[in-house]
């Protein structure tokens, strides 16, 4: 039986994690912070479960396994549910880091790649990100007499974002989220990081991260840079077209009132930003909140969201 499923996350907390996922979005935890809440996650290292309706208490894995077509015609394509999607609260600077290619991934790692893009939920006045090379012609010693010598920040990118703003950040491209934001990230189903500079941060055990500069130096494309809001553009009144390539295609949907989504060949995953309302589908309305998030199997047909509230669409 398909109907609009929601989801509640896994929760991890990292060193750089902030307070407001857990006192501000209703995220639970036995930790007072909370960095990452993964809303639409299949991946073994944090499921989400399913909340109501007749798959309750089972993980999104689990009934996808069984009904491979609620994934939809448009995920034959790949080993694996495709997407990760997380909601990410960073009190301060994430790590210096690099996301490897499919090929370098499975060759090296037995584990596809990552290109991900970051939506500004919330940002500090000056908040930013790091995203490529101010120069674009790096090379790979360079970097690593930087690494050994210099401060790698100082030839990073750094670009001030708002609310609403979009980065979309190919693998191979040198990255952190810095201290000051709230983002949905919507990326590959990987966890594969290689991480060059972690501000030499120590864990609650007191040990620093590992890093993983030999195997980064080898994935970084030393040209890439980002641009905010590259292809964004606006469809109508309610619909911005955030990004969209072979492993997501994603949409900031803003509705008053009433707006309908046709779920054919693919599933679509809506995580509310802002606001409340109601998923209405066959007779039946299911609340939806701010934090929340819901999975429309693939080929449920037309699905009405009904209220006052900003959600960020996610499918194949």
């Amino acid at each position: 039986m398909k109907y609009p499923m929601k989801l509640l996350p896994s929760v991890k907390d990292y060193v750089w994690g902030g307070t407001k996922l857990k006192s501000e979005w209703g995220k639970l935890s036995l930790s007072d912070t909370i960095a990452e809440s993964w809303e639409l996650s299949c991946h073994k290292d944090g499921q989400c479960i399913i909340a109501g309706g007749m798959y309750e208490g089972k993980t999104l894995a689990e009934v996808l396994d069984a009904n491979p077509d609620y994934k939809g015609s448009r995920c034959d394509g790949f080993d694996f549910f495709p997407i990760l999607i997380k909601l990410i609260d960073a009190r301060s600077n994430l790590s210096i880091q690099v996301h490897p290619g499919d090929e370098y991934a499975l060759a090296h790692e037995g584990q596809y790649g990552k290109t991900e893009m970051w939506y500004i939920v919330e940002a500090d006045d000056g908040a930013g990100v790091y995203c490529g090379f101010k120069s674009g012609d790096m090379s790979k010693q360079e970097v690593v007499d930087i690494l050994n010598h210099g401060k790698i920040t100082d030839y990073l990118n750094f670009i001030k974002v708002s609310k609403g703003d979009v980065i979309f950040i190919p693998s191979g491209t040198v990255h952190a989220i810095c201290g000051g934001l709230l983002i949905c990230e919507i990326q590959q189903n990987s966890s594969l990081t290689y991480r060059l500079y972690d501000y030499d941060r120590v864990d609650k055990s007191g040990n620093k991260r590992q890093l993983h500069i030999d195997k980064a130096v080898d994935v970084i494309d030393y040209k890439s840079v980002c641009v905010k809001n590259s292809g964004v553009k606006s469809v109508g009144e309610s619909v911005r077209e955030l990004a969209s390539c072979k492993y997501f295609d994603v949409n900031e949907l803003s509705i008053k009132g009433s707006y309908c989504v046709d779920v054919t060949d693919s599933f679509v995953s809506l995580t509310a930003v802002e606001g409340c309302g109601y998923i209405a589908y066959s007779d039946v309305r299911y609340e939806i909140n701010k934090g929340e998030t819901y999975f429309l199997p693939a080929g449920v047909g037309r699905v009405e969201i009904i209220g006052q509230l900003k959600l960020i669409s996610a499918k194949i």
